[in-house]
């Protein structure tokens, strides 16, 4: 094998799968940020819901759906973070589900900020107020981010083919040019090697 055919057979398709990579890159950060908000809430309520139950006190009905919402959260972000988990369905398509954890975190929010954002005193049945309506922020960010992801699984399903084929045409382009300039390399090195010889390698 020469070394022009094994430079060309390496680099095919590199441009275009590092586009793919990248996207699988910011895919991972997004879902690991919204893995770490959903288990800050689940701390956040989780003390509260847990004092409850020591306490024998009846659990809080808001408090436990922010839990039921955040673990539904992470185990989200779990199996999504799992290279292929729908056999060749890819995460994206699932976007419905992005939109309908987006609801159910504005109704956190809705539920929280009701209680608590209007609040001055201090403490609301044992809870900080303070420490509350942070976690009413929290609430929202989490439902921006699941809005965010769901809507651009939802272009990127319906727009797919043409998103792809815009992706192949600009990486086909980089890749035409990268071996453009891998046979002029190899060419001219080949001639300070041997000059004499005007064939390229």
């Amino acid at each position: 094998m020469t070394i022009k055919s094994f430079v060309t057979r390496f680099s095919k398709g590199a441009a275009t799968k590092q586009v793919y990579v990248y996207e699988m890159w910011a895919r991972w950060v997004a879902r690991a940020i919204q893995f770490i908000l959903a288990i800050i809430v689940c701390g956040l309520y989780g003390n509260r819901v847990d004092r409850d139950r020591k306490d024998g006190n009846p659990q809080a009905a808001a408090w436990v759906y922010a839990l039921f919402v955040a673990g539904f959260t992470c185990v989200t972000c779990v199996v999504y973070a799992v290279p292929n988990p729908f056999k060749g369905l890819q995460p994206h398509r699932l976007f419905a589900w992005d939109l309908i954890l987006f609801i159910l975190w504005i109704a956190v929010f809705g539920a929280f900020a009701a209680i608590f954002l209007k609040r001055d005193e201090d403490e609301y049945q044992g809870t900080s107020v303070t420490l509350m309506k942070c976690a009413v922020w929290v609430d929202l960010v989490n439902a921006l981010l699941w809005f965010g992801t769901g809507t651009y699984g939802g272009v990127r399903t319906l727009l797919g083919r043409k998103v792809n084929g815009k992706i192949d045409e600009y990486t086909g382009k980089a890749e035409d040019a990268i071996n453009a300039k891998v046979d002029k390399g190899l060419h001219n090195f080949s001639m300070k090697l041997n000059p004499q010889n005007k064939e390229t390698v």
